[in-house]
């Protein structure tokens, strides 16, 4: 198939947009062409990546779409990049159906190599072999380790090795760019070689060259999409594997039980010092390995009365030899600094934050709980939960807006040997849980009992162990120090709520309301209104729906929803004024009048559509539409949708994105 030659591509599109396409062609900035006869997909690197898809055929270029958010007459500089590539392809690199072997034909994975190598004679096999290693390095230390020999490479010489692939992977900016995805498989398969041949040291060498490698480069590596940070679990995962399928000794596993306590010691991140706890349980399996563990691990035991909340500084850890951060300063803050306003329609406004620094609890919602970037991409909601549905720039902010001013005294700066909170938190997690394997309860408790109201985990911890030894009592009371000391969380209010059931029915109650207000748990309301009889529940429902009407107005309309109480739903929801709630809630409530639900939607959605520009508002307008199709008869749906066509008639991708939405 010819594609359409520079003439034709040029027609397509405004002087600018040919200009700008023909530089980013020549840049070099399309990734992942695709050619399939008629069909071209491609990934174009500009401001951010965009995704294009474009259908030929003999008379030229039929449909093309680009996700960037070009508005103006002809295709955008990116769909005619593509378009370039596509026409100085050379045929052998399109990928096309008729470019794979036929079905039936013999190729090389049809050849019985195993049949060939029994009939080549010995000596040919051995030339061929030497040619094999003297040209390809990775084969010959393959070979080397098969043949049981010593690589006499180190794990020093392994990392130098490694960091090398960094620097030849290093952009412009002296980063590794996402989505730049190291090959690390010759040293898997170095590493699987010496595994199966027994060689437990050198594979643990490989394995260990691989994790501190990738940990020493993590900050110049822009890892969000979690590629480096699932390698680091995969290689310490291995390392630990690699130990426990040899028989070995006690004596023979002390030194990478040391290894992997002092990494989990020292680890920068808490998701790396995860995995390195998990090898050291993958890797202890009788009581001397546990007790060497507990051994290596006690001398960086802080005293248990220090406090890791961060308000004050702790003292140092008892024979720690270990170089600990200094402790945070805390921001100075005035008396008067206003919170951030409630949103009225749901949408969370960038000048919210100019308001002063948010809590942690206020930007995520309690919602957030991933360790840190690299495990994966995070979205809006990921900070927000369901709090917002929308986001908006409305007033310029910047960072210092919202960043609190953190700047370490004199003093505490010359400090060494404070631990971090963080820090403190993982060695007395991975002391008590050695205490409890070794079978001291005595010394879980007691440990317990000196540092559960220092983080609320520890707090939910201890009552878990008690309600185990049948002291429920004591639970109780110590879940209650912490919800006053922690204020109201989660875990600690179902544990109250459990605890109180059979105890202090009022408390109990109280306990569920708590988690339904706080905390929107559905199974908490249930469980609430399961526990009254009607006179309590009427009094209570009316005390929720107070509360909500001045606080969270869109889970008053999921009470309601879920109460069947449809009026009121559909009354909130009218007056919410809010578009991403109309089409929300739709399904739920639109029946009690569905053509009052399609005007008020009408009048939200003229404005919104006259708001912004580019396919991705446009591609929101069509949901809009597809959600208030069925409310009215055809003829009414119909005439409001040409409304729209022809007040943005000037915007043929409005155009184009209804067209293809079905409307």
């Amino acid at each position: 198939m010819e594609y359409p030659n520079q003439d034709e591509i040029r027609s397509l599109c405004t002087h600018q947009s040919y200009e700008r396409g023909v530089n980013y062609h020549n840049q070099g900035r399309i990734q992942e062409l695709a050619i399939n006869e008629g069909e071209l997909t491609a990934t174009v690197r500009g401001t951010h990546d965009y995704e294009i898809s474009i259908t030929v055929d003999d008379e030229g270029v039929r449909t093309y779409f680009c996700s960037c958010p070009y508005d103006y007459a002809g295709a955008c500089k990116h769909v005619i990049s593509v378009l370039l590539a596509a026409n100085k392809r050379e045929p052998e690199h399109t990928t096309s159906d008729d470019s794979h072997t036929a079905a039936g034909s013999t190729g090389p994975a049809a050849t019985d190599v195993q049949s060939l190598v029994e009939e080549t004679p010995a000596e040919d096999l051995r030339t061929f072999l030497q040619e094999l290693i003297e040209d390809d390095h990775d084969i010959r230390d393959r070979f080397v380790a098969f043949a049981g020999e010593d690589t006499e490479n180190t794990v020093y010489d392994y990392k130098e090795e490694i960091n090398r692939l960094f620097e030849d992977a290093l952009s412009r900016r002296g980063m590794i760019e996402y989505n730049t995805h190291i090959d690390f498989s010759h040293y898997h398969d170095l590493a699987a070689t010496h595994r199966s041949r027994g060689h437990t040291h050198e594979a643990t060498a490989i394995y260990r060259a691989l994790a501190e490698a990738i940990r020493e480069n993590m900050t110049r590596i822009d890892d969000s999409g979690g590629y480096y940070g699932r390698k680091l679990e995969t290689i310490i995962d291995a390392y630990a594997e690699t130990i426990t399928e040899q028989p070995l000794e006690h004596d023979e596993k002390r030194p990478y039980i040391d290894y992997l306590v002092a990494e989990f010691i020292e680890a920068d991140y808490a998701f790396v010092c995860e995995d390195y706890g998990d090898a050291l349980r993958t890797v202890c399996t009788s009581t001397s390995d546990l007790e060497h563990w507990f051994d290596r691990l006690d001398p960086h035991v802080p005293d248990v009365s220090v406090d890791l909340t961060g308000s004050d500084e702790p003292p140092a850890p008892t024979g720690t030899d270990i170089q600990q951060p200094p402790a945070e300063a805390e921001s100075e803050t005035s008396d008067d600094t206003q919170a951030p306003r409630e949103p009225p329609d749901g949408t969370l406004y960038a000048s919210d934050f100019t308001a002063g620094p948010l809590t942690t609890e206020e930007f995520t919602g309690e919602t957030l709980d991933v360790a840190h970037l690299t495990v994966g991409p995070l979205e809006l909601q990921s900070f927000v939960g369901d709090a917002f549905e929308n986001f908006h720039v409305d007033a310029p902010t910047t960072v210092e807006d919202h960043t609190a001013d953190v700047t370490s005294s004199e003093s505490e700066a010359s400090t060494s040997g404070s631990p971090s909170s963080l820090r403190t938190r993982r060695v007395l997690s991975s002391y008590l849980y050695l205490v409890d394997q070794l079978g001291d309860e005595e010394t879980v408790l007691s440990v317990y009992d000196d540092i559960y109201l220092d983080n609320s985990q520890f707090c939910k911890q201890y009552a878990v162990q008690l309600i185990n030894r049948g002291n429920e009592e004591q639970a109780l009371r110590a879940v209650e120090d912490g919800l006053e000391t922690f204020g109201s969380t989660t875990t600690l209010q179902w544990l109250a709520a459990d605890l109180y059931r059979e105890r202090n029915s009022d408390a109990y109650r109280q306990t569920l309301e708590r988690l339904f207000l706080d905390h929107s748990e559905w199974d908490a309301y249930d469980e609430l209104k399961a526990s009254c009889d009607d006179e309590r529940w009427d009094s209570i429902y009316d005390e929720i729906v107070t509360s909500l009407a001045d606080t969270d107005r869109r889970r008053l309309i999921d009470v309601y929803v879920h109460e069947g109480e449809l009026e009121d739903a559909f009354a909130a929801v009218v007056d919410s004024e809010n578009l991403a709630w109309l089409q929300r809630y739709r399904q739920s409530v639109a029946e009690v009048d569905p053509d009052a639900y399609f005007e008020a939607y009408r009048e939200l959605l003229v404005p919104f559509a006259a708001g912004e520009t580019g396919r991705r508002h446009y591609r929101e307008i069509a949901d809009h539409l597809e959600a208030m199709q069925a409310l009215v008869s055809a003829d009414q749906f119909d005439a409001f949708v040409d409304t729209l066509k022809d007040t943005h008639s000037n915007r043929p991708a409005f155009l184009d994105e209804l067209d293809k939405a079905g409307f």
